[in-house]
């Protein structure tokens, strides 16, 4: 069904998707979303620091796995089934070098910005050539280059 209206007034079944560790692109964008937030937050410094904890946890968590069970969130049915058709996920790098983009402003680390520049060297290889120098919503790694190129 589409429908764009309030959550409150839906009256139809909504499925819920769940997402496992593969969704290595995924938790790059949430760990990008998360450090960007707490950037807006700082004068707020325990929900700021919240914030960080989580994005760290989760970037933790997304890159001590096995680099072999990586992957994106439209390759699972029970994850991207119903977003494949429209946003099909074609690398999980792009997001990740994106997220320890985000951590790396977020927290001035400067470990996440040398994981950053590894992951975002190791995308850019890997990158189609229809895609270079295309900023969308499957391809972060140009916003990645521009985002790196002021530190």
């Amino acid at each position: 069904m589409s429908c764009w209206q309030r959550p409150e007034d839906m009256t139809y079944e909504r499925p819920v998707s769940i997402c496992d560790a593969s969704a290595s692109d995924l938790a790059g964008e949430i760990v990008a979303a998360l450090s960007a937030s707490s950037m807006v937050f700082e004068e707020d410094k325990d929900y700021s620091r919240r914030l960080i904890q989580a994005a760290e946890s989760l970037f933790e968590a997304i890159t001590s796995e096995d680099p072999t069970e990586h992957g994106t969130y439209t390759m699972v049915d029970a994850c991207g089934k119903q977003a494949r058709m429209l946003y099909n996920s074609t690398s999980y790098k792009d997001e990740l070098a994106w997220g320890a983009t985000w951590l790396f402003l977020a927290t001035e680390n400067a470990d996440y910005l040398a994981t950053a520049t590894e992951i975002f060297l190791s995308a850019k290889s890997d990158e189609p050539s229809v895609d270079k120098g295309v900023v969308y919503w499957n391809n972060k790694l140009n916003a990645v280059e521009v985002t790196l190129i002021d530190t």
